[in-house]
C-alpha cells in the first residue's frame, strides 16, 4: 500500500531571511524526510510472459500516489440505473459523483462536467485490452524438472546371441516347471485312485514306472510359430539388419558415396570397387549358376546354386534370396533335392519367382512364405522336361490373364507354361533335334525341328512375340511365337556353345551374344554378320547390357575376370579388366546388372557371390544427357547406338 506523505516545512518570509542574512545569523538546515509504510510480500511468485516462467516477487515499488483519477468504465448496473433513474440522487452518474468529491475544492461543477465530457487518453481501457489476472503462487509450489541421463550402448552379435540364449533358457525352465506340475498332478490323481481302491477292499494295481524313461516336453524353437510372441521374427530380422549395417558401415558408405578420384586423370579407363560378399553356410561346395535382380525391389536379388556345371553330376541345391540391407545372411533359403540351374523374377509381381532344376522340373515360388513357398511344379505326367532346364523367363500378361513363363531345357524343348488355379498347363513352342532323343519323339507336325540343344533364350523387350534362342552348336535362332513357320532367322553366331544372349534395353533391334569360343558379338536384327566382334581371351560365361547406357556392357570369363566395355567411347579395348579374387583364380559363371544402382553381381564356383561398384568413367553419361528429361535421355541413347550401327555397317 502506498502512503501519502505530507512533510511539515517551516518557511520564513523573504524579508526575514534577508535580515537574518545581513545580521550574520546562519539559517539552520532543514531536513526533509519522506517515509512510507508498505507491507512486504514474502513467498509469492508472478508469471513472466517474456520468459514463460514464474518469478519471485521481491516487493512492490515504493511510489507516491500524487494523483488519482477515477476510471470512466461504467458497469452494466450503472448503465441500467442511468437508463432507468428512480430519483435524482440515485440517477446521478457514479463516476461524476466521485470526481465531484475529489475536486470539489479546486474545480467547479461546470468545468468538471466539461473536463468529464472530453476523452481521457491516459486512462482508457476496453474489453480487448483487458487480460486475466494471474493468481500469485507460493514459491514452494515450484519444482525442479526430474534429472535426465543419456543412455547409449553398442550392440554386437555376441550381445544379441547371449540375449537369445538367456530367453531360450527361461522358456525351457518354464516348460520344465509346467511338466513337473503336471507330473505332481498325475501323482496326486494316482494317490486318490489308490485310496478309493483300498476303501472298496480292492487293491489298486501298481503303476509300472521305469526310472530310465523321463518324459520331456518337446522343445520350442524360434520362428516355428508355436511361441506366444507375435512379431518376433520381424523384430529379429530388423535387429539383424541394424547390427549388420553397423558392422559393414564402411562398405555401405562406399556403396553410396564412393567416387574414384583417379578417373579424372585417365578418361578412358575405370575401375571396379568390391563391396559385399554374399555367402551361405552350405554354399561353399556349390556353384552359383544364375543371378536375377528383382525389378520391383531395388535391393533384392535371387541366386541359384547347383553342384556343378549344368548337366553334370546330380546333387542337392538351393535357391537363396539376398538383400543389400543384410549381406551377412540370406532372407530366404529354399532347398531342393537337385541343383537349381536358373531363376527369374516376375516383372510386376515381386513375390513370384520361377526356377528350373537339374532334373528338368520347372518350379514356381511364392517367396512371401518361408515354410511352404512352392505353389506349382511341373510333373512327369504334365510336360516335365527330361533333362536340366537351362533358362526360364517370365513374360508380361494383361490383367485377368494367367501368368506365363517360358523354359528351355537340354532335352530340346522350348515350353510355354500357363499358371492356372490348380496346375501348370504346358505348350511346346520349339523342339530341337538331339542325338540323345529318338527322331520319332521329335517329329511332330506342329513343331519346328532345329539342330542342337537350346542353352539360352531372350525375348525382345518391346515385342515379346519375338525371341532369340542360342544352341550348343553356336547358332542363334530368331523366331516368332505367333508364326514360327514363317518367321525364322538363323544367325551363324559362334563356333562353340552359346552361353548367353541379351537384347539392348534402349535400341530394341540390337542384341549381344557370348560363347565358349572366347568371343562376344554385337548383332543388328535381320543382319547375318555381326556389327562388332570382341575376343576376350577366355571362354565367356555371361554378358549383360547396362540399364543406363546403350553402349556399355559387362562380360565375365571362366578365368574370373570382369570386362567392361563402352562401345561409344572405345571399341577395340575395354575400359576396365579386373579379376574377382587377387590371390587365386575363381571361375565365374554368371553376371547381372542392377537396374537401379551402378553395381553388378558376379557369381562363380565355391559359392562366390560378389558385388562390384562401377567407377565414374564406367557409368559416365553423355554430355548432352546431363539434366535432360526421360524422353530426351532415351533419344540420346538411341542416337548413340544408331551412330554405332551406321559406322560399323559402312
Amino acid at each position: 500500500m502506498l502512503a501519502r506523505v505530507a512533510p511539515k516545512l517551516r518557511l520564513r518570509r523573504r524579508g526575514e531571511l534577508e535580515e537574518e542574512g545581513e545580521q550574520g545569523v546562519r539559517e539552520p538546515e532543514v531536513a526533509i524526510r519522506l517515509t512510507s509504510t508498505s507491507a512486504r510480500i514474502y513467498n509469492q511468485v508472478r508469471y513472466d510472459f517474456t520468459t514463460g516462467v514464474y518469478k519471485r516477487v521481491w516487493g512492490d515499488d515504493l511510489l507516491v500516489d500524487l494523483l488519482t483519477l477515477p476510471s470512466r468504465i461504467i458497469h452494466r448496473e450503472l448503465q441500467q440505473q442511468q437508463q432507468h433513474p428512480k430519483t435524482e440522487d440515485e440517477g446521478m452518474d457514479e463516476a461524476t459523483r466521485m470526481m465531484e468529491e475529489v475536486y470539489q475544492d479546486m474545480v467547479s461543477k461546470e468545468e468538471l462536467a466539461k473536463l468529464d465530457s472530453q476523452p481521457n487518453p491516459f486512462n482508457f481501457s476496453e474489453r480487448v485490452s483487458q487480460t486475466t489476472r494471474f493468481n500469485l503462487r507460493e514459491l514452494a509450489i515450484q519444482t525442479e524438472p526430474p534429472p535426465s541421463t543419456a543412455f547409449s550402448v553398442t550392440v554386437g552379435p555376441a550381445e544379441v546371441y547371449d540375449a537369445y540364449q538367456k530367453n531360450y533358457q527361461m522358456i525351457l525352465e518354464h516348460e520344465r516347471e509346467r511338466e513337473r506340475e503336471k507330473e505332481r498332478e498325475r501323482e496326486r490323481e494316482r494317490e486318490r485312485d489308490r485310496e478309493r481302491g483300498s476303501g472298496r477292499g480292492k487293491k489298486a494295481p501298481p503303476v509300472a514306472s521305469d526310472p530310465l524313461v523321463v518324459a520331456v516336453a518337446p522343445l520350442k524353437k524360434y520362428g516355428s510359430g508355436h511361441l506366444d510372441l507375435p512379431g518376433l521374427c520381424q523384430t529379429a530380422r530388423v535387429l539383424e539388419r541394424m547390427v549388420n549395417q553397423n558392422i559393414y558401415d564402411d562398405i555401405l558408405q562406399d556403396f553410396r558415396y564412393w567416387e574414384d578420384g583417379s578417373d579424372e586423370f585417365r578418361p578412358l579407363e575405370g575401375s571396379l570397387l568390391p563391396l559385399w560378399k554374399f555367402n551361405h553356410d552350405k554354399s561353399r561346395s556349390l556353384v552359383v549358376s544364375d543371378i536375377c535382380w528383382s525389378p520391383v525391389y531395388p535391393d533384392l536379388f535371387a541366386a541359384a546354386y547347383t553342384t556343378g556345371e549344368v548337366g553334370g553330376p546330380e546333387g542337392s541345391g538351393m535357391l537363396c534370396l539376398y538383400t543389400l540391407k543384410n549381406p551377412a545372411t540370406p532372407e530366404r533359403v529354399f532347398h531342393s533335392p537337385c541343383g537349381v540351374t536358373c531363376v527369374s523374377f516376375h516383372p510386376k509381381h515381386g513375390s513370384m519367382v520361377a526356377a528350373g532344376w537339374n532334373d528338368g522340373t520347372v518350379v514356381m515360388y511364392d517367396v512371401r512364405s518361408p515354410t511352404s513357398p512352392i505353389i506349382f511344379s511341373s510333373t512327369t505326367m504334365a510336360g516335365k522336361h527330361l533333362l536340366p532346364v537351362t533358362k526360364v523367363h517370365w513374360v508380361n500378361t494383361d490383367p485377368g490373364e494367367d501368368l506365363c513363363v517360358y523354359s528351355i531345357a537340354m532335352d530340346g524343348r522350348l515350353t510355354q507354361w500357363h499358371i492356372c488355379t490348380s496346375a501348370l498347363i504346358h505348350t511346346d513352342i520349339l523342339h530341337f533335334l538331339s542325338d540323345d532323343l529318338p527322331t520319332q519323339a521329335a517329329s511332330l507336325a506342329d513343331k519346328i525341328l532345329l539342330e542342337g540343344i537350346g542353352t539360352c533364350v531372350a525375348f525382345r523387350p518391346d515385342n515379346e512375340d519375338i525371341l532369340l534362342v542360342g544352341v550348343d552348336t553356336g547358332a542363334v535362332f530368331q523366331c516368332s511365337i505367333q508364326s514360327t513357320v514363317h518367321a525364322l532367322t538363323r544367325y551363324p553366331a559362334h563356333t562353340a556353345a552359346v552361353r548367353d544372349i541379351m537384347w539392348n534395353a534402349h535400341h530394341h533391334r540390337v542384341f549381344i551374344s557370348c560363347s565358349v569360343d572366347w568371343t562376344v558379338k554385337v548383332w543388328f536384327q535381320f543382319h547375318l554378320s555381326p556389327l562388332i566382334v570382341l575376343d576376350l581371351g577366355s571362354a565367356v560365361a555371361g554378358v549383360t547390357w547396362s540399364p543406363y547406357s546403350s553402349s556399355v556392357f559387362v562380360a565375365v570369363t571362366d578365368e574370373g575376370r570382369v570386362h567392361v566395355y563402352d562401345l561409344f567411347m572405345r571399341k577395340c579395348r575395354p575400359l576396365c579388366v579386373q579379376s574377382l579374387v587377387q590371390r587365386r583364380r575363381v571361375a565365374a559363371a554368371c553376371v547381372a546388372f542392377n537396374p537401379f544402382y551402378p553395381i553388378i553381381l558376379v557369381g562363380g564356383e565355391r559359392g562366390n557371390l560378389l558385388s562390384l561398384k562401377l567407377s565414374p568413367n564406367l557409368r559416365k553419361v553423355h554430355k548432352d544427357a546431363k539434366g535432360a528429361e526421360d524422353h530426351t535421355l532415351r533419344e540420346i541413347e538411341l542416337c548413340k547406338m544408331e551412330r554405332l550401327i551406321a559406322t560399323n555397317r559402312g
